[in-house]
């Protein structure tokens, strides 16, 4: 599903910008982790209360489920990062790729060691489980050939998605460094955005959850974003974390739904502005998020039941503005890793490593499952 938003000016923009603004073009390429609670539009907002003089435009490609080896390699999502340049043969060229994947018999060459090298805890999907994401593609490059608006893209946001692998050479950084060399040509930087399904609470919780593994996300983190000069870096499991630390009667997840809920996504989405623009948000009047998704509930309810729209109260809103920016100002401030984070013959240890899911997630299997069904 390829989603084009775009931006109007907002009315609190002072009229010495209304005709002089700078537009700023962010493609953001993930998942639902991405397209629920229309994420891409709440970094659009908030970028453009902070910084009026901005036209923020934003794009997005996303699938359920799926992450950036899946993204770069059967549906070839970077060409609408190179949209600009690229020839039409060469997009034809991807569709009749993508065909070709469409009737292999056998997984293609690859496929079974990703999941090994970064799942190896879970059972191996079929090649055959991507086909419905691959016609997606398909179409949404038939519609790219059709209609392309040749946006030059400022930066483009690669989302991590149970995919982090202490080797700079497997798993997100692998791929987000494929992707991060098409940036570079295309004159665009790129905005590492790390999510935090593991640790998302969705009942208070009296202490922070997976510890290692948060310090591990961050340590790969660190040093994926000094292989490919990122831009910055967007480190939401470090945010959760801190808010965990002393306990805390927040959650950022739904107890009927393995996503994020409204908090997170409000954390998300000012952590992504103090990570961009090394500023707080702290005073913004940005103050609501709506769920996109009711998961069944009915019209106007979030997965919970409850309502889609949660307006955060001033102390709540304050609370996580200041945090959001404190994530993110304690990331920008870790040393950068000289070497690979760690070095881990056994996938398996590296699992081990990570934990087990929290107590309050005993339902997680079944609710990754529900990805990949997400429409």
């Amino acid at each position: 599903m390829l989603v084009l938003v775009v931006s109007a000016a907002f009315a609190t923009v002072s009229e010495c910008f209304a005709g002089n603004r700078k537009e700023l073009n962010i493609l953001f390429i993930g998942n639902s982790f991405t397209f629920r609670h229309d994420l891409d539009q709440l970094v659009e907002h908030v970028f453009e209360e902070g910084h009026p003089e901005y036209d923020v435009q934003v794009e997005r490609v996303v699938y359920g489920g799926q992450n950036m080896y899946k993204h770069s390699t059967y549906y070839f999502s970077q060409t609408f990062l190179e949209q600009s340049t690229i020839a039409d043969e060469e997009i034809i060229s991807r569709i009749r790729k993508m065909e070709a994947f469409l009737q292999q018999e056998s997984a293609p060459d690859g496929w079974e060691h990703f999941q090994m090298t970064v799942r190896p805890d879970r059972k191996l999907e079929a090649f055959s489980d991507i086909h419905k994401n691959i016609k997606k593609a398909i179409r949404d490059h038939e519609q790219l050939l059709k209609n392309n608006p040749r946006v030059h893209w400022d930066y483009v946001v690669l989302q991590s998605w149970q995919d982090v692998h202490p080797s700079l050479d497997e798993g997100y950084a692998k791929y987000v460094r494929k992707i991060a060399d098409v940036a570079k040509e295309q004159g665009a930087e790129v905005i590492l955005y790390i999510t935090a399904p593991n640790i998302q609470n969705s009942k208070p919780v009296a202490g922070p959850q997976l510890q290692d593994r948060v310090e591990l996300e961050m340590k790969l983190a660190k040093a994926l974003e000094k292989e490919i000069q990122a831009h910055c870096v967007v480190p939401v499991p470090l945010g959760i974390n801190m808010i965990q630390r002393d306990g805390t009667d927040l959650t950022f997840c739904y107890e009927n739904d393995f996503h994020p809920n409204q908090t997170s996504a409000f954390l998300t989405a000012n952590m992504f502005y103090s990570a961009f623009f090394k500023e707080s948000t702290e005073g913004f009047e940005f103050d609501s998020v709506t769920e996109t998704n009711s998961k069944g509930q009915g019209e106007g309810k979030d997965p919970d039941g409850n309502d889609a729209t949660v307006i955060f109260e001033d102390g709540t809103k304050f609370y996580l503005q200041k945090m959001a920016h404190q994530a993110v100002t304690k990331f920008d401030m870790m040393p950068r890793p000289e070497q690979q984070v760690t070095s881990m013959s056994d996938p398996r240890r590296f699992v081990e490593r990570l934990g087990s899911q929290p107590e309050s997630h005993a339902p997680m299997a079944a609710m990754v499952d529900d990805l990949f069904s997400h429409e």
